[in-house]
């Protein structure tokens, strides 16, 4: 299976925002997601039944919960693209227009790692230090 490049447009994932917050020591700029589990855009709980009762628990982390297509023809190299996913009983609500109008938010690059023939073995480093 080959490795992928994946981007992420954060802004297009319906009700992202990009704002100020302020911390104790600075102000940062930042990408703010609207944690709404009804539309289905970030799990923050699950349903179950405990004792044939419905409950809801609240997940110590949120999931971003998304899912790549296939393109019919690459475009760009790019061979898949990225929707925001959502449960079953929320896609059923919406009609047909709705459904078609989820943009894609991101996209999928394959990418192979090429072996350098002047590097030591084991040292797959293109140069660039972190």
């Amino acid at each position: 299976m080959p490795n992928f490049n994946i981007r992420i447009a954060l802004t297009k994932i319906k009700g992202a925002k990009v704002m100020d917050i302020e911390g104790k020591h600075s102000t940062r700029k930042c990408v703010v997601i609207p944690i709404d589990s009804e539309l289905g855009v970030v799990q923050d709980s699950y349903e179950a039944k405990i004792d044939g009762m419905p409950t809801t628990k609240f997940l110590d982390d949120v999931q971003l919960n998304l899912t790549a297509f296939e393109f019919r023809e690459p475009r760009y190299g790019q061979t898949h693209g990225v929707k925001v996913s959502f449960s079953r009983k929320v896609m059923e609500k919406m009609t047909e227009e709705e459904l078609r109008a989820m943009p894609f938010v991101g996209n999928l690059k394959p990418w192979a790692v090429h072996q350098d023939d002047d590097l030591p073995a084991g040292n797959e480093s293109s140069g660039d230090d972190w």
